[in-house]
């Protein structure tokens, strides 16, 4: 009895693999899959719903940005009904009032508290719709060539690992980290000053797109490493991050009473107390921690990876240099380390009057004609210090951008939350900039050789 029952699951998988070929969908995997991007875009609405507290948000815009979140997964989904419309030999139109009545049924406990139940009801209704449906029978041709197939299984493999994939060394996901909290800080600085106005909201969009890219950062670090967790660690990703969205709202409704069991109480303590410490925290105290509990993932060795990934990876570098060394800057534009050295000088000279025009005006049209003069020198700066770098070699990378916010951030903040005044913010400019020495600068014979064997490689 169990070798039949093991046979049936084998032959089924073999069959599912065979469906996935022809782009079609067995009633298993789209239950599956249905049930993760369902879970996917719920755990995203609870993880946004905490950076930015949604709820606070008029009730309308609430439903509107509520309809727009699950309608970006509801393209995804399209994909899933599309293939199980094919599995099945319906009609593609049928995906239409599908979609629909999912949007429908994730949306109503959004405007419609109480129907909560309606929902699920037609959540569940689609699914047992979906999966009772019969699926066609695969071509004879196909089935006939399935046992040649097995003797060359490798092919949903191959088409895994033909995926593109993103690596993140070391010193990358340590840069990565850098610039994240330079563009982190402004944001906690404005939701401090915005006193609960409109600028709060610019705060936590803020919080949410730099977390989003702090998590793509995160899986690349990982991939890296070659400790990139299985799907099934995925889903349990997802279904932790829905716990905890659940066990917040249950929070909020006071279901935390003895007669609940003890795992709820022990859940509400646990949270009480995190949030009770997080208090006694600023946001300069939460980011600074934040950053400290990773430097972990950058003491991880990288997996040497195969042949194929890395001239894969070459390629792609040297596509990027290719597209960047195209467009060049001025002769003028170049510098040697002491000559931007000096450049900076003048800039600092220029920059002495205008601090004092500014700070002796008060708000006058002084201010103005003293902040249109910052706008100048900002540009020479950024033109020159971008000189400076492709004199370096380094124009190509993602250090120039990065070097203008970390510059950018490290100066103007102290003098954002008054530690100095603009001499003193001119100072931190000039003083974290002088590491720019130590660049040595390419040689002509060195660019050279570089274009050459680009243009090799290219063709």
């Amino acid at each position: 009895m169990s070798r039949k029952f093991i046979r049936a699951i084998i032959h089924a998988a073999e069959n599912e693999e065979l469906r996935q070929t022809l782009n079609r969908l067995g009633r298993i995997n789209f239950a599956l899959r249905t049930l993760t991007i369902t879970g996917a875009a719920f755990a995203l609405e609870f993880v946004a719903d905490a950076l930015l507290q949604l709820t606070q948000l008029p009730h309308v815009i609430y439903i509107i940005q509520r309809f727009i979140l699950f309608g970006a997964f509801g393209t995804i989904l399209l994909r899933v009904i599309d293939q199980r419309l094919m599995d099945a030999g319906l009609a593609r139109w049928y995906r239409y009032p599908v979609i629909a009545a999912w949007l429908l049924s994730v949306s109503l406990p959004a405007f419609w508290p109480s129907g909560w139940q309606v929902g699920l009801g037609l959540f569940l209704l689609l699914l047992s719709l979906g999966c009772s449906v019969r699926s066609v029978p695969l071509p004879m041709e196909l089935v006939s060539i399935d046992r040649l197939a097995e003797s060359q299984p490798n092919a949903y493999i191959q088409r895994q690992q033909n995926r593109p994939r993103w690596f993140i060394s070391s010193v990358g996901f340590l840069r990565s980290l850098l610039t994240l909290a330079c563009a982190w800080l402004p944001l906690i600085y404005l939701e401090n000053v915005s006193s609960g106005g409109i600028g709060i909201w610019f705060a936590r969009f803020g919080y949410c797109i730099l977390g989003l890219l702090w998590f793509y950062v995160l899986v690349g670090r990982i991939d890296d490493a070659g400790k990139l967790p299985r799907k099934r660690y995925q889903l349990l990703l997802i279904g932790l991050v829905l716990l905890i969205g659940l066990l917040s709202r249950i929070i909020g409704e006071g279901w935390f009473t003895p007669p609940h069991g003890f795992f709820l109480s022990s859940a509400s303590l646990i949270v009480c107390l995190l949030r009770a410490w997080l208090k006694y925290l600023n946001g300069y105290e939460i980011l600074a921690l934040f950053l400290f509990i990773q430097i972990p993932l950058a003491l991880l060795p990288s997996k040497p990876r195969s042949l194929g990934s890395v001239s894969e990876s070459d390629h792609t570098e040297i596509h990027l240099k290719r597209r960047v060394t195209n467009v060049r800057s001025s002769e003028l534009a170049l510098c040697e380390p002491f000559e931007f050295l000096r450049i900076l000088s003048v800039i600092a000279f220029i920059w002495i009057p205008l601090i004092y025009m500014d700070s002796t005006s008060v708000g006058g049209i002084g201010s103005w004609i003293a902040r249109i003069g910052y706008s100048i020198l900002v540009f020479f700066w950024m033109t020159f210090a971008h000189g400076r770098f492709e004199d370096a070699g380094m124009a190509h990378s993602g250090y120039v951008p990065q070097y203008f916010l970390i510059v950018s951030v490290a100066s103007m903040m102290p003098f954002a939350v008054h530690w100095v005044n603009g001499y003193g913010a001119l100072v931190i400019f000039i003083l974290i900039q002088i590491p720019t020495v130590f660049m040595r600068s390419k040689s002509k014979l060195e660019e050279t050789l570089s274009e050459e064997s680009m243009s090799e490689s290219s063709g």
